[in-house]
């Protein structure tokens, strides 16, 4: 696979430029170096743990107030890579605290280190709530997809996000501590999280079609006893995350196992979506 090259993978929004003419405008111009290069830190810990495991990456996007590396393949790698490309990000603050306490014992106190101080707990506080898509966020949909469904997990991630904002949203209102800066960014994750939500089902199908064509034999076997009159869409639903289904039907008449791939094949190949599990080992004849 050839290797995305890391200076055509940035990608800056325009109104990243209007942030920079801003602060240069009012003087808060080393607080903007700084904002950046901690945030280009932070984005480049995914970056470059994605790459070690051979993720695609399809670039990393610069917004207004923050970034993200764009992949397609968040939702179909084994859970321990999952987990450590999105902690590497939030890992790199740990380092980047004792490098400003570093040149604080040797220089003394100065005011852009005591910014750098704030920016680097901000940055680290915020890419930790559980709000999609933020770190905090995809943590939470894989820790729900450690015990339930693909469709469940997204679901209560989404619902936890929304509760979320809204108790952060209340905080800033109480405390009167609301900006122009926390208003659009605001506005933004609701953005990201109404189209998530729209786009669910596509996710689904998205991730069911990754499944038809994975390796189940390194996967965890996860046997289920179902109604041998159950759809085959209807077993699609609710299968799980970095699992190797085998459903066994019930009330068969000889012990029978159906397993994953031969419903996947039946959807997408078939186009037999109203297929009955007791039917998909005749299909197969």
């Amino acid at each position: 696979m050839k290797a995305l090259s890391l200076t055509q993978s940035f990608h800056i929004h325009p109104l990243f430029f209007l942030l920079a003419l801003s602060a240069f405008l009012t003087g808060a111009f080393y607080e903007f170096v700084i904002l950046i290069a901690l945030v280009l830190i932070h984005e480049l810990g995914h970056y470059f743990t994605a790459k070690y495991y051979g993720w695609r990456i399809s670039r990393i996007e610069l917004w207004l107030f923050g970034g993200a590396v764009v992949s397609e393949e968040h939702n179909t790698r084994p859970f321990h890579e999952q987990v450590r490309v999105v902690l590497a990000g939030p890992v790199q603050h740990i380092w980047v605290y004792v490098l400003l306490g570093f040149l604080e014992m040797v220089y003394g106190p100065h005011s852009l280190l005591s910014v750098a101080f704030f920016y680097n707990s901000l940055i680290l506080l915020f890419n930790l709530l559980p709000i999609w898509p933020l770190d905090g966020g995809k943590l939470v949909f894989y820790a729900m997809n450690q015990f339930f469904t693909f469709q469940q997990s997204l679901l209560i991630t989404l619902l936890a996000s929304i509760a979320s904002m809204a108790l952060v949203a209340f905080w800033l209102t109480i405390d009167g501590r609301w900006t122009l800066a926390g208003l659009l960014l605001t506005a933004f994750l609701l953005i990201e999280n109404a189209l998530e939500w729209k786009r669910r089902t596509y996710t689904l199908m998205r991730y069911l079609l990754f499944c038809t064509y994975r390796d189940c034999n390194k996967l965890k076997p996860k046997y289920i006893k179902v109604e041998q009159d159950l759809l085959v869409r209807d077993v699609l639903k609710n299968i799980r995350s970095n699992r190797n289904h085998l459903y066994v039907l019930k009330q068969s008449p000889s012990l029978y196992i159906v397993n994953e791939q031969e419903c996947l094949h039946a959807y997408f190949e078939k186009k037999q979506v109203d297929l009955r599990l007791r039917d998909v080992p005749k299909m197969a004849l």
